[in-house]
């Protein structure tokens, strides 16, 4: 990879045309032909080019293209305060944790931690709006849906719950319909919306819940 720091100006032509006036930026050459811009702050590039590109130099200009789609990147460097190459190496898979279809996992063995007498009945149950993720009996045996976020729970949350529970009960049988909202913590308007259409919010103990969840081995 090379990183090249240097004030430069940018100018960009595809799609539409810009051009960054001169400053100072950081400047990658991934080895699979992709390019990012980043300027002193933010995260995110203020310019790049996907791979494959075709990179070329003629002096101070650096024109950056790709055939794919006809783009052009071209780099006025003024200046360079560094320019860097370096052979580097990762191998590393990506791995995704605390997904949540791992925190119903954990709710399905652990459902006492929302409500005591709660029973799993099915997991991703179908409805014509959508899968409820978990389809519960409480203890006095009426149907509870289930709505799980992994993060702060916000007002679409509750929504999706609501029509859920419109689509269940629907079916007069099975009413009255519960609808909970289970997540660590609340937006205030989804704690505003949930009141006023009858909705439970459940906060929920991440920890406490992996330590519920966990299996008991027993000893003979």
């Amino acid at each position: 990879m090379r990183v090249l720091v240097a004030r430069c100006e940018i100018g960009y032509s595809g799609r539409l045309d810009t051009r960054l006036g001169r400053g100072d930026r950081v400047i990658l050459f991934k080895d699979d032909g992709s390019v990012c811009v980043h300027a002193l702050t933010g995260a995110k590039p203020i310019n790049y080019m996907g791979a494959p590109t075709t990179v070329t130099e003629d002096g101070d200009v650096i024109r950056v293209r790709r055939a794919a789609s006809g783009e052009t990147l071209t780099i006025l460097v003024e200046h360079v305060h560094a320019d860097d190459r370096h052979a580097l190496r990762d191998d590393a898979v990506f791995e995704r944790q605390g997904r949540e279809k791992d925190l119903h996992a954990l709710l399905a063995r652990a459902l006492h931690v929302v409500e005591p007498g709660l029973v799993l009945v099915e997991p991703e149950r179908p409805t014509d709006v959508g899968p409820v993720d978990l389809y519960c009996r409480d203890a006095e045996g009426r149907v509870v849906l289930v709505e799980v976020k992994r993060v702060r729970a916000v007002a679409a949350a509750v929504e999706q719950v609501i029509r859920y529970r419109e689509q269940v009960g629907r079916d007069p049988s099975l009413r009255p319909v519960r609808a909970l909202v289970v997540a660590p913590e609340f937006a205030p308007q989804a704690r505003v919306l949930a009141e006023a259409r009858d909705v439970e919010c459940v906060a929920l103990d991440v920890e406490r819940l992996r330590g519920e969840a966990a299996p008991n081995p027993s000893l003979f």
